[in-house]
């Protein structure tokens, strides 16, 4: 199958400044689903008192609309070679030759390994080592350790490849013939396949002493899958399902994430058709932009002590509740973007440059807190996983990887606050 049918995000630097090509699901319709959405629904409120104007400016200034990314249940293996876009699971290394160690990606508050969080494939025509990209964030399952240092409890690290590499078919968007000759002659590199842990995908570099075939990337996992796994039971044994399910549940659910542009919403073509038909009407052309609001509220020019940025998220998410991901990496040449806060304050004073390359880093995608319905976990618990938004920045340049095949780049958190829920 051809590289851009199986990639859920594709840029396309010529022609068009947003095009993505998606993956599977061409006929993708986010408006199709019927998902519980757990926090979305927590930001219902009304906003019939505010400034509509200045609220319709908020939302509408953006020239350039994001990725919104979406969850669906995988049609197929989320394997290496489709070049996945996925929440949870093992990791889909991008480089099936070296992968993380769990020293890259233990928790700091309990030293308990991080699982895959999300892995975003994000290609790009520039430089030409990033012909093949993809971002993997790692996170501490624990919800304590967030409350404690949340800091401490996320790792991210973005690997590339060329278009020409050892791994893949140097495929791209040419005649179909030459691609499928190109496909044909391509031997891949031939390499031993680094061992991976049984339970979380890192390196495995553990080995059950029995029998030396269940590899493990720390003795925390050993233990977890000889105690609650079945290895104890199975050891020995083929590989039984019962022991996969079981190691599933110590990883987050696997989810495909797929994209589309952001549009206008049905509150959008609801207002843009009741200003044509006002305007026909009237004999008038309307040059009016205003957000639609919920109902048939009227305008009232009054002031509520609410965070403008988290009225300003709800608005924007509000067009699209089932959006689990924005992604709104930018041309070179273009502004840098600024990401959909949920609160005014608690935002980071300095994003620290590249580790490697010592350039800047900018603004590239934001986790949104409905991807926690898809994860598989307690949201009732005391100490359960929680955040308002999680925000990636990455090399701007996206600088060579080398040797060092994963580059760590910079993630931060805001909650949501008790200002912003006033409503």
């Amino acid at each position: 199958m051809d590289r851009w049918a199986l990639s859920t995000y594709r840029w396309h630097r010529a022609g068009c400044l947003w095009l993505f090509k998606l993956s599977i699901f061409w006929n993708h319709d986010p408006r199709k689903r019927s998902i519980n959405i757990k926090k979305m629904s927590d930001l219902d409120s009304d906003v019939s008192e505010l400034d509509q104007h200045e609220l319709s400016e908020a939302v509408n200034a953006d020239k350039w609309a994001p990725q919104l990314g979406y969850c669906e249940e995988p049609e197929e293996p989320l394997t290496a070679d489709t070049f996945p876009s996925k929440s949870g699971g093992k990791p889909a290394w991008l480089n099936p030759e070296h992968i993380l160690n769990v020293e890259n990606v233990t928790c700091g508050n309990c030293s308990e390994p991080m699982i895959l969080l999300l892995q975003l494939y994000t290609p790009e025509d520039q430089p030409a080592d990033a012909f093949h990209r993809t971002v993997y964030v790692f996170c501490c399952k624990n919800g304590g350790c967030h409350k404690q240092d949340w800091t401490q409890c996320f790792k991210v690290y973005r690997s590339q490849l060329a278009q020409d590499n050892a791994y893949y078919p140097p495929n791209d968007d040419d005649d179909d013939d030459e691609k499928d000759d190109v496909a044909i002659d391509f031997v891949p590199k031939h390499f031993t396949k680094p061992d991976e842990c049984v339970v979380c995908g890192l390196a495995g570099t553990k080995v059950c002493g029995k029998c030396h075939s269940a590899h493990y990337c720390s003795r925390q996992h050993q233990l977890v899958d000889w105690n609650s796994c079945g290895h104890k039971q199975f050891c020995n044994q083929p590989s039984k399902e019962e022991a996969d399910a079981l190691r599933a549940k110590r990883l987050f659910a696997e989810m495909e994430i797929v994209s589309e542009p952001e549009g206008k919403g049905e509150d959008g073509k609801e207002e843009e058709e009741q200003k044509e038909h006002s305007a026909k009407e009237s004999g008038q052309k309307s040059n009016e932009t205003a957000l639609a609001l919920r109902g048939d509220e009227a305008y009232e020019n009054s002031t509520v002590d609410v965070d403008e940025a988290f009225l300003k998220f709800q608005l924007r998410i509000g067009r699209y509740p089932d959006q689990v991901i924005r992604y709104e990496r930018v041309e070179y040449d273009m502004p840098d973007r600024e990401p959909l806060w949920v609160q005014q304050s608690n935002r980071p004073s300095v994003v620290p440059d590249c580790d490697l390359c010592g350039g800047p880093r900018t603004f590239e995608f934001q986790i949104l807190s409905t991807l926690l319905n898809f994860l598989d976990i307690s949201h009732v618990a005391h100490d359960s996983l929680d955040w308002g938004s999680l925000y990636v920045y990455s090399c701007k340049h996206n600088c060579s990887t080398g040797a060092k095949v994963f580059v760590p780049e910079f993630i931060w958190k805001q909650d949501f606050t008790a200002e912003g829920m006033r409503l």
